[in-house]
């Protein structure tokens, strides 16, 4: 995608721009949701594991 100022893009490209950016966020929101509850699960097992 062509880097260009936003004042100039298209309303559809803008939103096409949205999309994009929205679908990476919450790809990476979803990873790292999915690395804490690791940690966690992690850290309740050695818990445990002590008591």
């Amino acid at each position: 995608m062509e880097r260009k100022p936003f004042e100039s893009m298209p309303l559809e490209e803008l939103w096409q721009l949205h999309s994009l950016v929205n679908e990476i966020l919450a790809a990476r929101i979803l990873a790292k949701k999915d690395q804490l509850e690791r940690r966690l699960e992690l850290l309740n097992r050695e818990g445990k594991s002590r008591h």
